[in-house]
């Protein structure tokens, strides 16, 4: 059975919010990977509203900003950043850690302006370490349209040693993202321990969740937001972003975490209109 077969009913069975008034849940409660917070006005620098320097708010990843990204008051009153692609805008780090066991969980709160190609993307990661034809096994979150981002899951187009045989090169979100200029938090994860992969648009499945986890992502990858695996970038903007290197939760088919990230950045960024009426996290903060 699907460890979340479907976006809503059993999944989501028996699980309560916590109470108005107790300790809310952050990404500060679990070890992060990497973690970017434009709400956080301590962790960037700017010379004017551009973006000179953002710092890894995990203190693994040193992020290099290319071009002049800025700020802007756009979501629920704190700060997010803007990138263009004429300006070749972009975060990126060699130094995106993962684990060797293949678990991998990231979360963001993203917007695109426009597409023009298939494969611009909210973020995508690259393996520069091995050789790409046996060994690349890298993932990156794409439009899947040349005109509009409707979203897909891109994976390597290696002819063996897949990290999934079943979905193959790529797989198109079902779900599609929305319309250009809307917020929606954006989530992937690799469950190796539970053999799943899958994808979820604000609190609902991207597409169904694949059951067929064969080779684990390579560690310590690149990771490029706001452009892809190669040199090309999109128009959009990013409110926060986080990664850990292990399982969704707290066990091999627990989704604990990563369903507390989901009602943490709805409550934080004015989107928890978004989220599905029975998610457990739609009228509480975690």
């Amino acid at each position: 059975m699907p460890l979340l077969s479907t976006a809503t009913g059993s999944f989501f069975a028996g699980r309560r919010a916590n109470a108005f008034g107790s300790t809310l849940w952050s990404p500060a409660d679990i070890t992060t990977a990497f973690w970017i917070d434009a709400a956080d006005t301590s962790s960037y620098t700017l010379s004017g509203s551009n973006v000179t320097a953002v710092t890894d708010k995990a203190g693994n990843a040193t992020i290099s900003v290319g071009g002049t990204p800025n700020i802007n008051t756009s979501l629920n009153g704190k700060n997010t950043f803007t990138f263009q692609q004429n300006n070749n805008e972009d975060l990126t780090t060699n130094e995106f850690l993962q684990a060797s066991s293949g678990n991998h969980w990231a979360v963001g709160v993203f917007q695109w302006n426009s597409v023009d190609d298939t494969k611009d993307s909210f973020w995508s990661t690259e393996n520069n370490t091995v050789n790409a034809v046996t060994n690349k096994r890298d993932y990156a979150v794409s439009a899947g349209n040349s005109s509009q981002f409707n979203g897909e899951l891109d994976l390597d187009s290696l002819s063996s040693n897949r990290i999934s045989s079943t979905i193959g090169d790529k797989e198109a979100f079902t779900n599609v993202f929305g319309s250009s200029a809307t917020w929606q938090i954006l989530s992937v994860f690799f469950n190796k321990a539970g053999n799943q992969i899958g994808a979820r648009i604000s609190g609902e499945n991207a597409f169904t969740p694949v059951n067929d986890y064969d080779n684990s992502l390579t560690p310590n990858l690149d990771l490029r937001i706001m452009r892809n695996r190669t040199s090309v970038r999109m128009d959009g903007k990013m409110a926060e972003f986080f990664s850990v290197a292990d399982v969704p939760g707290t066990g091999i088919i627990n989704m604990d975490h990563f369903i507390s990230a989901e009602g943490y950045l709805a409550h934080k960024w004015g989107l928890t209109s978004s989220l599905p009426s029975d998610h457990p996290y739609k009228n509480n903060a975690p």
